[in-house]
């Protein structure tokens, strides 16, 4: 870096001990979480000088944070691809633009084709492979890509076969054609899956506010979208002690 800094203008939380090269970061403040070293959070407001800084650190870590950074370059993200650390190459591909390196990773082994099922550049026809995937949590990823054609989604809602990923398609989908129908389904877990959707139009959000199911109605009133009188109305009507239907 070209100045010293305290750890907390540049990660946020961080500390208010200064930073120092090459590594950049505090080693300490990581922390094991399911397999991977997690920390604190580049801050959002840095400038593209110190994230092409931070992308030079020897510490895998931090070059993964960088990618994580929502204005990280995407040339500095291209650069990454060729990371020798497995990690770091994997984030890569959740974030880069190249189309022919995503077809490439789609190859690859089950936890990099998550990334490109979950990259919102990848192209819609690999989605549309990758949806098909032999591995469970790689469809969901493709079903839940913001990116993912609409056509795509419901497909996926409609597979009987397939439970887990359609109810993530029910979570996902933006068809109000299939919400209504499927605000209807006799599963209970497709309407409960349904109700988390932030996409539900109005009617459909009051409808399943008037579900038989508690986890249903307590769904409705954990969505983002609820409004706030059907949310209180239903925290009224609720007992949160209570489980089941």
């Amino acid at each position: 870096m070209d100045e010293q800094r305290p750890c907390n203008t540049v990660f946020t939380p961080g500390c208010e001990r200064v930073l120092e090269g090459p590594d950049w970061y505090h080693p300490e403040e990581w922390i094991e979480d399911y397999g991977r070293r997690t920390g604190p959070s580049l801050r959002d407001d840095l400038p593209e000088h110190l994230l092409r800084t931070l992308a030079e650190s020897p510490a895998s870590d931090v070059r993964v944070t960088v990618l994580a950074h929502p204005d990280v370059p995407s040339d500095l993200v291209d650069r990454m691809l060729g990371d020798p650390d497995w990690d770091v190459r994997r984030s890569a591909i959740g974030r880069t633009r190249d189309a022919v390196a995503l077809r490439a990773a789609a190859r690859d082994e089950w936890t990099v084709r998550v990334a490109v099922a979950a990259n919102p550049h990848t192209p819609a026809e690999l989605l549309d492979e990758l949806a098909r995937d032999r591995d469970q949590q790689v469809r969901v990823s493709a079903v839940c890509n913001p990116s993912a054609p609409p056509e795509l989604v419901t497909a996926a809602a409609r597979k009987r076969f397939d439970p887990v990923v359609r109810r993530w398609a029910l979570w996902a989908t933006t068809s109000r054609r299939l919400m209504r129908a499927a605000a209807t389904s006799a599963d209970t877990e497709n309407r409960r899956w349904l109700a988390g959707n932030r996409n539900l139009p109005p009617d459909v959000l009051t409808a399943l506010a008037e579900d038989p199911s508690r986890d249903v109605r307590y769904a409705v009133a954990t969505n983002p979208a609820c409004p706030p009188d059907l949310r209180n109305r239903l925290e009224a009507t609720l007992d949160r002690r209570a489980g089941g239907n």
